[in-house]
């Protein structure tokens, strides 16, 4: 069903199904994103029947159910139903399951509907689903539903005048605060609703419009987010009894579900606040982006539920038309932890077979796995462990209930459930006092044996503290705790706290970067900080649960300190140790050190003072690979000789192609195993280099070598003069021109197939001619050369006729 804002989707509509025949005396479960509208809603249809709640309407949100025999009606949140659906999937007292505000696209609505879907197709054909929304794609919910049918519903809704503020850099305080000064001067009735990201945002604004608006006596500034008591969520619900005008500065949560009635004007900051999930670290943080077009018409619809109304949108047409159509499905940025362990619990964990509405990023689901296997709660194939069988019926999320259920005797199991209550909610405080956990379950503590004290010692948000006892009772329940157990002393917490939180995070253990500063790398190899006014400022060694997870540095939120000594007894299984091998350029040697890591973090380093031959050798291999070969001892002969090698291996087909990439391929052919006694730089370089080079080539291969890439040539005075194989130029002998007397053509290498390259030298040693072609340079070019030379060197040798010329010395014969 779509059905327009006032429509009376979650109000009239499931009052009216109340008594029809198909539902044969069965429940009808409606399934509310949040829980404050799952409870107004309650109230409200209990209301419209001139009932109470728990009659003919009834509810059922964390820690508070209200129903009886008489409920036909049931409003629940979403991890309810999830549990309803997993402990009995036949569910026989349920006819219709209603998914109201689905828009939202929540992990567990698509989840819960995901179950549904199955039960309705394989045990249940007589389960009736309907899902509801004011705006929502609803020809791919209907084809996902197996062609459903789509009833559209228009709403009763008054004209709502839309004005958009043009795009400025002011603060957004400063633009809530203009926009509501013009609202209310301009618009003399009804109540004015204003949407900002989150509650910080809320309190800000707040401050400010006291500050700048709080002399009229007739305003009346008030807050709506979740974490209000019940009194202040019903302030800012209803219509004030004295007539005040209500200034109401709400987060997403009044978007949809809950009707605030007298709103004429709503200020639109156009901004929300969204987990995102980073499947590298396994931690999210928390971003501020824009809404999208559909929340932007909820928003509007806000202000024209009873009488016309006006919307002030801080952001600019343009930016609204680039705006997305719907909410991103919170699947796509989500941690997927708590679903998948639900689906493997279905019996269907595998990302290929699940019939995702929309499907996650895989790499989102691989992460979700690798946490649930190191917490135990799921094995390679999926399969659910018995500790997580009893994990998902916990209330938590997995890292929470693998710690609840891993906590030994009954001190440490009373003190996992304080904990696991005060890191599933809000924060207890109600204002930043550091990030310590610690220091929290103490102020908890001190609650319970007196409340007065513990609220005037600590900043205890009350509501706050009196849902976790709530929460932590349930758990006690769960472990059958014995009721004395409870009020931990500082020392007990120190020693237990710690060691509980890594059975949760086990990839958060922290330890500081430098005695001197608040920078921390965790487990999982990403950094985090924590300021210096903070008291945990200091601990080499923390544990986190929670922070942001940022591309640099994430800021921590929520941590515990944790002694080093008992860091290596509480991890010894996971724990590894590792001899880590270097080569030192510079003092040339190769050093080795044992390493203790847990993760990204090393523990401990102690210097290897022997190194063993094997080592040695594999730290060897990999410097050969970085550096090359020079760490041996290559001479200029292995460089000459590898020269003339890779020359013939280019001119003769069946030759060896030789190279010094060829030999760092191979060097466990030709040179590890003769290094089997060697451990140290200075007996590496003993090894002689030259004849294991040699050794590359067969017999007949290395006189080949010696014939078609000979090392010298001898001239025509039986002068011996070097062959140099250069890559660029090819084999070239740099000799006087004198000595070539009588060496009528060039000779040929390589197979016959080479002239060698001749480099003629003038009585100064300098190059007068080159070439590859002697018999036409001496009937040729000779000739200038000479008579350019006797000018120049009339002392030597420069006949006219050079064949006949016995070959030697330049110099002229004296007489």
């Amino acid at each position: 069903m779509q059905a327009e804002p006032g429509a009376g989707k979650s109000t009239a509509l499931p009052l009216s199904l109340l008594d029809v025949s198909w539902l044969k005396g069965k429940k009808i479960i409606m399934l509310e994103p949040r829980r404050m509208a799952a409870k107004s809603i309650a109230h409200y249809l209990a209301g419209q029947l001139g009932e109470k709640v728990g009659q003919r309407v009834g509810y059922q949100i964390k820690n508070d159910r209200t129903v009886s025999k008489e409920t036909v009606l049931e409003v629940v949140t979403e991890g309810i139903l999830t549990r309803r659906l997993q402990g009995d999937p036949e569910i026989d007292d349920i006819g219709l399951i209603i998914f109201d505000e689905f828009h939202e696209r929540s992990l567990h609505g698509d989840l819960s509907l995901l179950l549904a879907l199955e039960i309705q197709q394989t045990i249940r054909e007589d389960l009736k689903l309907l899902v509801m929304s004011a705006t929502i794609d609803t020809e791919m919910v209907s084809q996902y539903m197996g062609g459903a049918e789509v009833i559209n519903c228009p709403g009763r809704v008054f004209p709502v005048s839309v004005t958009h503020t043009s795009h400025n850099k002011k603060p957004l305080v400063n633009q809530v605060l203009e926009a509501l000064k013009s609202a209310i001067s301009n618009i003399p009735e009804g109540d004015v609703l204003v949407f900002l990201p989150g509650q910080a945002d809320i309190n800000r604004c707040i401050a400010e419009s006291q500050s700048a608006l709080g002399l009229d006596p007739e305003l009346l500034f008030l807050p709506l987010y979740g974490g209000l008591s019940l009194r202040n969520q019903e302030q800012a619900l209803i219509p004030d009894p004295d007539g005040k005008r209500r200034v109401i500065f709400t987060t997403n949560i009044a978007e949809t579900s809950l009707t605030i009635e007298g709103v004429s004007c709503v200020i639109d900051s156009g901004l929300e606040k969204l987990l995102i999930f980073d499947p590298v670290s396994g931690m999210t943080r928390l971003d501020t982006t824009y809404i999208s077009k559909a929340s932007a018409e909820q928003r509007k619809g806000r202000a024209g539920r009873t009488q016309p109304g006006r919307c002030i949108r801080l952001w600019d047409e343009e930016k609204h038309r680039s705006l997305k159509d719907y909410q991103s499905e919170e699947v796509l940025s989500a941690d997927l932890s708590g679903v998948l362990l639900e689906l493997c619990l279905w019996g269907n964990g595998d990302y290929d077979s699940v019939n995702w509405l929309t499907p996650p990023p895989r790499s989102h689901y691989e992460s979700a796995k690798s946490t649930l296997i190191s917490l135990g709660l799921i094995d390679s194939d999926n399969k659910v462990t018995p500790l997580g069988e009893k994990a998902s019926g916990a209330g938590l999320s997995p890292r929470l209930a693998a710690m609840l259920l891993k906590a030994e005797g009954q001190i440490e199991q009373g003190i996992a459930c304080d904990m696991a209550a005060l890191l599933s909610d809000r924060d207890i405080f109600r204002h930043n006092r550091g990030v310590g956990i610690i220091e929290r379950l103490l102020a908890v503590q001190e609650y319970k044996i007196d409340k007065n004290v513990a609220l005037n010692r600590y900043p205890i948000k009350r509501l706050a503290v009196e849902q976790l006892l709530v929460s932590a009772g349930n758990y006690r329940r769960r472990l059958k705790l014995e009721k004395s157990v409870t009020g931990f002393s500082l020392t007990v917490l120190q020693e237990t706290v710690g060691k509980l939180l890594l059975c949760a995070y086990p990839d958060r253990l922290a330890k500081r970067r430098s005695s001197t500063c608040g920078r921390y790398l965790l487990a999982n190899g990403r950094g985090v900080f924590i300021f210096d006014d903070d008291p945990l400022f200091g601990c080499d060694w923390l544990v986190v649960a929670d922070c942001d997870a940022q591309k640099q540095e994430g800021r921590i939120y929520s941590a515990a300190p944790i002694l080093g000594s008992l860091v290596l007894s509480y991890l010894k299984d996971s724990i590894e140790e590792k001899n880590v091998y270097e080569f030192d350029r510079a003092k040339q040697k190769i050093t080795g050190r044992k390493i203790t890591e847990y993760g990204a973090i090393k523990i401990k380093s102690e210097v290897i003072q022997n190194i063993l031959p094997e080592a040695f050798q594999a730290c060897l291999l990999h410097e050969f690979r970085n550096i090359g070969l020079d760490v041996l001892s290559w001479t200029r002969g292995c460089e000459e000789w590898l020269s003339r090698a890779q020359w013939l291996g280019g001119q003769i087909e069946t030759f060896p192609k030789l190279s010094k990439a060829s030999l760092l391929e191979t060097l466990d052919h030709w040179l590890l195993p003769y290094l089997s006694d060697v451990n140290s730089i200075a007996s590496l370089k003993k090894i002689n280099v030259f004849e294991l080079l040699r050794g590359t080539l067969s017999w007949e291969e290395q006189h080949l070598l010696s014939k078609e890439a000979p090392n010298e040539y001898i001239t025509p005075s039986q002068k011996t003069v070097p062959i140099v194989y250069d890559d660029q130029q090819g084999p070239t002998v740099s000799v006087q021109l004198q000595e070539m007397f009588g060496q009528i053509e060039s000779p040929k290498i390589g197979g016959g197939k080479v002239s060698l390259r001749f480099e003629l030298l003038s009585p100064a040693r300098r190059a007068i001619q080159t070439t590859s072609d002697l018999e036409n340079f001496w009937k040729t070019s000779y000739f200038e050369v000479a008579k350019d030379m006797r000018g120049r060197y009339p002392k030597h040798r420069w006949p006219e006729q050079p064949l006949l010329e016995k070959a030697g010395r330049s110099i002229k014969r004296k007489g």
